[in-house]
């Protein structure tokens, strides 16, 4: 029996030589231009190691042209680690190369390592340019770092850079992002000559501080407004939940000739979602792929939310299977809409398969895992999930993990198991209102009362406690205690948030609210409603069943 092995042999990468009858900074600068060039033709991590180990042999890596290429190359492999030792070598960083580490964090997003190098680069006493602040600022923005922030600004300042277009704009995002807005507005307001960019960001800023009304306002003076300014105001929109009005202001935009992009697009996909509005949704599908718009994660995982909260549980299936490069956003997505809908066994072939793909199981799987065990009566597999988050998927549970495990547990009915995990955790408000509904729905009065007393020490006005609380003793019949806790809510002055409803007929969506008549059919409609009441009463329980079942012969 004979057996063979197989060498895999490494890319090549060309020696870097020089020839001996050259001058000695001839040939360094060879050196240099030709170690430039390999790590510009490089397509993998592998290959920077090894042009890295040539450049050691051959000593250029204290060069700052060398150098700062190699650590460009290596953010861009994503390795900010080995970026960080290159730079390490060079015992004189200029200031093209400290720009590149921080540009690199950015990008990285390792914003507090971003700042760390730029207090470096202070304390080293090298000079910054105007190209360093806005990304300094960028990673204060993320961070929500005002105070740093207005120590930077104040640097700016003594430097001379506060004038450039760039670090403007850059002030007025980490302002806007902090909700400082009155100080984005002074910055703006500063501005001799705004381009597009400074517009969009003080308009973006406004949405930030839920000021959506001044950002409407600001919205109709900017000249020449591009996607980002349409997509930034139905964004704004969205936020506040005004999805009628976001979508209103799609339609415009189309109208004046702005064509969507994809940011665009997943934004409207947003506001569709929360008003439940299939057929509009379907449109905004179809236009994707009329305009040939790419389904990738980022749109498909939209268009699977869409599809799940307006009811369509198997066109949202249709889209998962035709992403071509799933992302765990994807799963997360599938997984979460069978959840909601009770396709416990079809959330968890989902789940199965992202693990097999190796997708990277993350906080927000296990959430929608939880929940498809929850809402289809999978206690044991539900358990046994949980249980295994930190040893199997090395995920710490959070407080929705324990608030979808006390659901599990109190739908089925299981309440001494449910208790104790509210016992060994500061429960919040969700998680012992899940507990307290389940209660009423198996008549548990006394444990009921026990979480709504938690709850009002946690909030004493919350109406729908409150309401709760009434339902549990009538559930019970307990009808006077019932009615006392309603007289206390008006002695109070306490009123349940009413409640509202969307329904679409006809393309047009239509929203109701609890004793809201400003419909324009609102008499119409109460007259039908009491004409259904007065027929259903004429029907005792046995009859209906009786009708139901002529119905279906």
């Amino acid at each position: 029996m004979s057996c063979s092995s197989t060498v895999v042999t490494p890319p090549k990468v060309p020696v870097i030589q020089y020839r001996t009858n050259q001058s000695n900074t001839s040939r360094r600068q060879q050196l240099e231009n030709q170690a430039f060039s390999l790590l510009q033709a490089c397509t993998s991590f592998k290959q920077v190691v090894q042009i890295h180990a040539h450049i050691n042999r051959n000593s250029i890596h204290q060069n700052n042209f060398v150098a700062t290429k190699l650590v460009s190359r290596c953010f861009s492999f994503h390795n900010p680690s080995y970026a960080t030792r290159v730079f390490a070598q060079v015992p004189d960083p200029n200031h093209y190369l400290w720009n590149t580490m921080i540009k690199g964090f950015v990008h990285a997003e390792s914003y507090e390592d971003a700042l760390k190098f730029y207090l470096k680069m202070v304390n080293h006493g090298s000079k910054s340019n105007s190209f360093t602040y806005p990304f300094v600022l960028k990673a204060c923005a993320e961070l929500t770092a005002f105070e740093e922030g207005e120590v930077v600004h104040g640097q700016l300042l003594k430097l001379g850079f506060s004038s450039d277009v760039y670090v403007q704009t850059s002030l007025i995002d980490i302002y806007g992002s902090c909700h400082h807005i009155v100080a984005a507005r002074q910055v703006f307001d500063r501005i001799p000559e705004r381009d597009i960019v400074a517009w969009n960001v003080i308009l973006a800023s406004y949405v930030r501080c839920d000021l959506v009304g001044i950002a409407k306002e600001l919205f109709e003076y900017i000249p020449g407004k591009n996607v980002s300014s349409w997509t930034t105001m139905i964004g704004g929109y969205v936020q506040v939940g005004d999805y009628r009005k976001a979508l209103e202001m799609f339609r415009r935009m189309q109208i004046e000739g702005v064509r969507p992009d994809k940011m665009t697009i997943v934004t409207v996909l947003s506001a569709i979602a929360d008003l439940g509005s299939l057929d509009l949704g379907k449109w905004v599908h179809d236009y994707v792929k009329s305009n040939d718009i790419e389904i990738d994660d980022f749109m498909g995982t939209s268009l699977i939310n869409m599809y799940s909260k307006c009811g369509s549980i198997d066109d949202a299936r249709e889209v998962f299977v035709g992403i071509r490069l799933k992302t765990i956003t994807c799963y997360n997505a599938m997984i979460t809409g069978f959840a909601v809908h009770g396709l416990g066994e079809e959330a968890i072939k989902v789940f199965k398969e992202a693990e097999r793909t190796g997708s990277g199981i993350d906080d927000i799987t296990m959430i929608g895992v939880l929940t498809a065990c929850s809402h289809s009566g999978l206690v044991e597999l539900g358990r046994m999930y949980f249980h295994s988050m930190r040893e199997h998927y090395g995920i710490e549970p959070r407080m929705e993990h324990y608030g979808c495990m006390v659901d599990l547990l109190g739908r089925a009915g299981q309440f001494d198991e449910a208790m104790e995990i509210i016992d060994s955790i500061e429960a919040d408000q969700v998680m012992l209102y899940a507990l307290a509904f389940a209660c009423r729905i198996h008549g548990h009065v006394e444990l009921g009362e026990e979480l709504a007393r938690r709850m009002t020490m946690l909030d004493p006005t919350n109406s729908g406690l409150l309401v709760l609380k009434s339902n549990l003793y009538a559930v019970n019949g307990r009808w006077e205690e019932a009615a006392g806790v309603r007289r206390l809510m008006e002695n109070n002055g306490i009123q349940k948030k009413p409640g509202c409803s969307w329904i679409e007929v006809d393309d047009v969506v239509h929203e109701f609210v609890a004793a809201d008549d400003s419909h324009p059919c609102s008499e119409e409609i109460i007259s039908k409603v009491a004409e259904l009441s007065e027929q259903m009463k004429l029907f005792s329980p046995r009859e209906l069943l009786v009708e139901d079942m002529r119905s279906t012969m």
